[in-house]
């Protein structure tokens, strides 16, 4: 959940990018399946994240962390492992005055909080929040100090092993998101063994989460890079049949990944709209791709019919259709297809990338840019050919909001082209084929 109203401002210009139409683009990869296997292990204990482009797994022990934080700067979420067990409860009787004298009657009828499986940044500590701009649930930004002050008490239970756990009471003290460092305190119901930790979050800058462990009172970092996966193969919570939270066993999408899902095709489809890309919900994939059948142990079948296409971290589009499931051993079989290829793309020092949108792509005579910007600002568009030379410059004014720039290439040879947008420190480029 970032802070979405004072820091704004900080952010300077910031280009948020669409991308381009697929119409029959072939790269030297594209069109030809790979099969692949994710093993969460028999109970499916384990997390894995998975890179598209690179086929790695990351895998991780489920149990090796009670809640985590997000690492990044202006971002307050806090996240519980309900999958696993965690509960977490806000204690209703009193604010933080309240701290040395918290009372667990009628915990148990008390609602548990938990995680959105359709917004990263929604986090169970955050579920609580009143809609304000200034409040996040566990605490309210503080329009002295610029800190997020927590003004929230809250009872967590704690599993050890499927049939042990314990009690903790919990007060996350505070954000300082200038520096990127959290505090927290928690202690033993009587008040015992308290204990207070301070979180430095520039320490895992490059991870979206890190965990905690309160059975052993320390950290865990437990992700790759948030740059080196793509899909997290995981057991959530989710909100089941709108009735009650519920876990399930599914995929979650990075952030900077998109989404498309058709359902009720032909699983030999290759061409799907931009539109239907969806990156508002983290859970697009989810657990739609498994059908439950019933019976005790319960069984499963892939549903039929469905096919996903993914933009991957690099723009890259991936078809991704999935083809068995084995629930005791954790295992999940899927196909994928590379659609089109943005990697490669050159790199410039000391600016902020990212993938601008074309269309049509390919292109005969002439294409469109897209994007969006936060305030108006100048530009310059380029084209450059793969011996790296500029075959097309022109220099733009932008708005903001949604901006479209057509660029004449009737002119150029057929082949492949870099088109690139530089405003300032950002850069947006992607690749444009000449038919």
């Amino acid at each position: 959940m970032k802070i979405r109203t004072l820091f704004l401002a900080l952010t300077g210009l910031f280009l948020v990018t669409m991308y381009s139409s697929l119409f029959n683009t072939v790269f030297a990869q594209a069109n030809v399946y790979q099969h692949d296997t994710i093993s969460m292990e028999a109970g499916r204990t384990h997390d894995v994240f998975y890179s598209l482009k690179t086929g790695d797994k990351f895998q991780q022990v489920r149990s090796n962390w009670d809640i985590q934080f997000s690492t990044r700067k202006y971002d307050v979420t806090i996240r519980s492992n309900g999958a696993q067990g965690v509960a977490l409860y806000a204690y209703p009787n009193t604010g933080i005055s309240g701290w040395g004298s918290m009372d667990t009657t009628g915990l148990y009828m008390w609602p548990t909080l938990n995680d959105s499986d359709k917004d990263w940044e929604m986090g169970a500590f955050n579920a609580n929040g009143t809609g304000s701009e200034l409040d996040y649930g566990w605490g309210v930004y503080n329009m002295i100090s610029h800190n997020i002050t927590g003004d929230s008490l809250f009872f967590i239970k704690v599993p050890i092993s499927s049939s042990e756990y314990f009690f903790l009471k919990l007060w996350i003290v505070e954000k300082n998101p200038v520096a990127n460092k959290y505090t927290f305190k928690f202690a033993n119901l009587d008040g015992s063994d308290e204990n207070e930790v301070v979180l430095n979050c520039n320490d895992f800058s490059t991870r979206n989460f890190v965990g905690y462990d309160f059975k052993i009172k320390a950290f865990v970092d437990r992700e790759p890079a948030s740059a080196d996966w793509d899909l997290l193969f995981a057991k959530y919570v989710t909100f089941y049949q709108n009735v009650m939270w519920y876990p399930v066993t599914g995929a979650l999408q990075n952030y900077n990944v998109e989404v498309a899902a058709y359902q009720l095709v032909d699983t030999t489809l290759m061409d799907f709209s931009i539109n239907a890309l969806d990156s508002a919900s983290i859970s697009t994939i989810g657990n739609n791709w498994i059908t439950l059948m019933g019976g005790m142990p319960p069984s499963y079948a892939i549903t039929d019919s469905l096919v996903y296409f993914v933009s991957d971290q690099e723009s890259s589009i991936w078809k991704l259709v999935f083809e068995y499931y084995v629930s005791a051993e954790g295992k999940i079989g899927f196909r994928k297809m590379l659609i089109e290829d943005h990697a490669g793309i050159t790199e410039t020092p000391g600016v902020s990338k990212g993938n601008i949108a074309i269309s049509p792509n390919p292109a005969t005579s002439s294409t469109q840019l897209l994007f969006t910007a936060d305030m108006r600002g100048e530009a310059e568009v380029s084209v450059i050919n793969l011996t790296g030379q500029t075959v097309y410059r022109k220099n733009i004014s932008y708005i903001s909001g949604l901006n479209t720039e057509n660029i004449d290439v009737a002119n150029l040879p057929a082949g492949v082209y870099v088109v690139s947008l530089r405003a300032g420190n950002t850069l947006l480029q992607n690749k444009l084929i000449r038919k």
